[in-house]
Order: C-alpha cells, then sequence, then structure tokens
C-alpha cells in the first residue's frame, strides 16, 4: 500500500476517535472500528472486481441450497 492510503487510513481512525462518546466503552470504539475496516475491504474488493452481481449471488446460492437439499433430504 502507498503512503497516501496509509495516511487516509489513520485520519479516519482519528477521526472515529474523536467522535467517540464521552460515555462509550472501549468496546463500543471497537465496534466501529470494525464495521469501518469491514466496509472499507468490501469498497477495495468492489474497486478491484472481486465482487459478484445480483445474478452471480443468487445462482451461486440456489447452488449451494440444492446440494444442502439433496445431502440433508
Amino acid at each position: 500500500m502507498n503512503i497516501l492510503n496509509e495516511n487516509k487510513k489513520e485520519e479516519k481512525i482519528v477521526e472515529l476517535l474523536k467522535k467517540a462518546e464521552d460515555d462509550g466503552t472501549f468496546y463500543d470504539s471497537l465496534y466501529k472500528l470494525y464495521v469501518l475496516i469491514g466496509i472499507a475491504k468490501g469498497v477495495d474488493d468492489i474497486n478491484n472486481n472481486r465482487g459478484m452481481t445480483l445474478e452471480e449471488f443468487n445462482n451461486e446460492r440456489e447452488a449451494i441450497y440444492e446440494r444442502y437439499s439433496r445431502k440433508l433430504g
């Protein structure tokens, strides 16, 4: 990763900590950071063509459902 992306990540973390509620817990802040990281990973996946269309998702879901239906009766 380049320095610009790392700086943006640090800025987001600092911004998140500044917005933290005074009565919030460490775990509240940790959860918000976890959600932010998940969103960032999702955006990165989309930008790097690692996502799938809704149609592809539905086809994959149906295939999994069929496999389990046959396996479990």
